[in-house]
C-alpha cells in the first residue's frame, strides 16, 4: 500500500507540475497579446493623426525629418522645441494627438515619460524614444538623406498621399528599437546621468534594408533577416510581438510581419518596382 500510494503521489507531482507549466504558459501569452494589442491601438490612432497632417496640409506629408528650417515647434505648454527634437516627426505630430505623448509611449516605453519628465532634455529625449519608428526617408523625406539638397530635385521620397499607389502597402511606422552606440548617447547619459540602453525600447526613425545596396546585417556576406542583439542590423526595427514586427501602413491597418516580408522595398517606397530595388537602380 505504501508503495502504491507514493506511486500516486509521484503521478498527482507531475500532473500539477504539467498543469503549472500549462497555466504559466497562458498567462504569459495572455500578457504578451494584451500588449500587442495595447501597441496596436495606439499605432493606430498615430497612422490616423499621420493622415490627418497630410489631409490638413493639402496632402503633404510631415517631413520625415526635418533641417529645422520653417515654422517653430511649440509644446503643449508653450515651450518652444529646438532642433534636432524639432526635426523628429514626435513634435510635429503630437498636436494631431491632442498632445497625448502617451500615445507615442505605450507599455514599457511609458516608463521612460515617467524618468525623463520635468527634466531639463525632456524634448529632446522624448523625440528619440517612441515606441514607432517612422519611415522617414521615404515618406516626407529626410534630410540627411534622400531629402538632401543635392537630391532633392531628383524626388526620391514620398512628398504626398498622390505619390502612394498601393497605401495598403506603404509601410509607415513600425515597432522599433534604438541603436546601440547611437550619436545621441552621449547627450542623453549627460542630461539624465543613466545609461541609454534602459530607454532605448523604441525610436524615432526605421531604415529600409536598401539605399545604394543592402545594408541590413550579413551574415558570410548573405543578406539576413534573422534578429540580431543591435537593432541597427535591421533598420532599427524590432521584433517584439513573437519574433513579429508591429507595422502601420498608409491605409491605416496595422500588421504583424517577419522581417523577411520587411525586406521588399516594396514595402517602404512607392519607386519600388521588385523587392531589391535600391538607388542603384536611379544612379548606375
Amino acid at each position: 500500500m505504501q508503495g502504491f500510494a507514493l506511486i500516486e503521489l509521484l503521478v498527482v507531482i507531475a500532473i500539477i507540475s504539467i498543469l503549472v507549466a500549462i497555466i504559466l504558459t497562458m498567462t504569459s501569452n495572455m500578457f504578451r497579446t494584451a500588449k500587442s494589442t495595447a501597441e496596436a491601438t495606439s499605432m493606430r490612432q498615430v497612422l490616423q493623426a499621420y493622415m490627418t497632417a497630410a489631409t490638413e496640409h493639402n496632402g503633404k506629408f510631415i517631413r520625415g525629418y526635418s533641417n529645422g528650417e520653417g515654422k517653430q515647434i511649440v509644446g503643449p505648454d508653450g515651450e518652444k522645441v529646438h532642433w534636432p527634437a524639432s526635426g523628429r516627426y514626435v513634435w510635429r505630430l503630437l498636436p494631431y494627438l491632442d498632445d497625448a505623448m502617451g500615445t507615442l509611449y505605450t507599455n514599457r516605453q511609458q516608463d521612460v515619460l515617467t524618468q525623463i519628465e520635468g527634466t531639463e532634455c525632456y524634448s529632446y529625449i522624448v523625440s528619440l524614444y517612441p515606441s514607432f519608428g517612422l519611415n522617414s526617408e521615404w515618406l516626407g523625406g529626410d534630410f540627411r538623406t534622400t531629402a538632401s539638397p543635392a537630391l532633392e530635385s531628383k524626388r526620391l521620397y514620398a512628398a504626398s498621399l498622390s505619390d502612394v499607389r498601393q497605401p495598403s502597402r506603404q509601410l509607415v511606422f513600425a515597432s522599433s528599437a534604438a541603436p546601440e552606440g547611437s550619436e545621441d548617447d552621449s547627450n542623453v547619459s549627460g542630461c539624465l546621468n543613466i545609461n541609454p540602453s534602459t530607454l532605448g525600447h523604441g525610436y524615432f526613425e526605421i531604415k529600409s534594408p536598401y539605399d545604394f545596396g543592402w545594408r541590413w546585417h550579413t551574415i558570410d556576406g548573405m543578406h539576413s533577416c534573422v534578429p540580431t542583439q543591435d537593432p541597427a542590423d535591421h533598420g532599427n526595427i524590432d521584433a517584439r510581438h513573437s519574433g513579429k514586427v508591429l507595422t502601420g501602413q498608409l491605409d491605416g491597418a496595422t500588421t504583424f510581419s517577419s522581417l523577411q516580408e520587411l525586406s521588399d522595398m516594396r514595402r517602404w517606397t512607392p519607386k519600388a518596382t521588385h523587392h531589391d530595388w535600391n538607388l542603384s537602380d536611379i544612379f548606375p
